[in-house]
């Protein structure tokens, strides 16, 4: 059984949060370009790539939207503010390469609710050591941590990120120096290996940065954006809890099951009861499917915990663009599906 968008049996109360994360694929307003100088959209492929994003909040309307792969922040923010978007965050900008073309997209935050702070959230030196990596490791792409204030919840932490790709790392060419068979495939395979580091390095990290805040805050703490990797693989596994054998003394006052972060699809399936359905992909690589993109909701969003406040009561991923495309509405859309779990509170 396929779901794309299902919807539980359970009762709900009247409040409902609904969280999305989209990765927008090279968001940029014309003349500026995306890394290469001919990559500058016209006017009309521009207007079908807003119009694409319009049609989706129009459908589902979710309350705060993590979005990725913004070139174009002040964009974005004007094209959200009319559809009730009245705060929006971002904490990075990209690089410029050349006069119009730019690389290093960022991530930004909107929301229909307050955003109390929004800030960078940058690697820890000390934890970069512990892990063997130099002290100045820092994540790919800065994720944005920020503070809201919503409705039943109160202060809420939300995280967005986009880590590491897949893609090598890869080592500069020298001019001059010509590159065998076997020199590129051992640079394949190490600047493969080095991506995975970064990817899993970041993770930690951000595991980290949780864990620290919700020790001092106990604030509800969201996470969202495109993992690039599978949330299940050891690369990510500083998100697996299930694993720790100690913790340290300023947690002992609560459960290890406080800092747990879960899988929003694994909530969602678990309240329906409904073991049987088949995750929907959020990205195709030569028509293979894969899970990119995660909403994680930490231990408040849990119905198995009698302590908790909320659940999960929708799951839906967007995904008609990717499997059934519409020439004329989806061709500068993403090549990522659009993930987003509405939030119910517990009756």
């Amino acid at each position: 059984m396929f779901a794309t968008n299902s919807r539980s049996s359970f009762a709900h109360s009247a409040f409902g949060l609904k969280l999305a994360t989209i990765n927008l694929f090279n968001f940029i307003e014309p003349p500026g370009a995306f890394y290469e100088f001919s990559n500058i959209y016209t006017e009309e492929q521009w207007h079908q790539k807003r119009a694409w994003l319009n049609r989706y909040i129009g459908s589902y309307q979710p309350d705060i939207i993590a979005f990725q792969e913004v070139f174009s922040a002040s964009a974005l923010k004007a094209l959200l503010e009319p559809l009730g978007y009245r705060f929006f965050s971002v904490v990075d900008e990209p690089e410029p390469i050349d006069e119009y073309v730019y690389r290093s997209p960022v991530v930004t935050l909107a929301s229909r609710y307050p955003i109390l702070s929004a800030l960078p959230l940058r690697a820890d030196p000390e934890l970069s050591l512990k892990l063997g990596m130099n002290e100045d490791f820092e994540y790919s792409r800065l994720p944005l941590f920020a503070t809201l204030e919503l409705p039943s919840l109160g202060q809420t932490d939300v995280y967005v990120v986009h880590l590491k790709s897949k893609r090598p790392m890869m080592e500069e060419k020298k001019e001059g120096v010509e590159r065998t068979l076997h020199d590129s495939i051992c640079a394949e395979i190490s600047g493969s290996w080095a991506s995975s580091i970064q990817r899993g390095s970041e993770a930690c990290h951000l595991m980290a940065s949780i864990l620290t805040r919700r020790s001092h805050t106990n604030n509800p703490a969201i996470v969202m954006g495109d993992f690039n990797d599978d949330i299940d693989s050891e690369v990510l596994s500083a998100f697996h809890m299930s694993g720790l054998r100690s913790i340290t003394e300023d947690m002992a006052d609560l459960p290890l099951s406080h800092y747990q972060m879960h899988d929003s699809w694994d909530l969602y399936v678990k309240n329906i009861e409904d073991s049987s359905l088949d995750r929907p992909s959020t990205h195709y690589f030569h028509a293979k499917g894969s899970v990119l993109d995660y909403i994680l909701l930490s231990n408040e969003f849990n119905s198995s915990d009698p302590a908790s406040i909320a659940e999960v009561g929708d799951f839906h991923c967007e995904d008609k663009h990717l499997i059934n495309p519409k020439f004329d509405h989806d061709t500068y859309s993403s090549d990522h599906a659009i993930v987003s779990v509405t939030i119910s509170l517990r009756q």
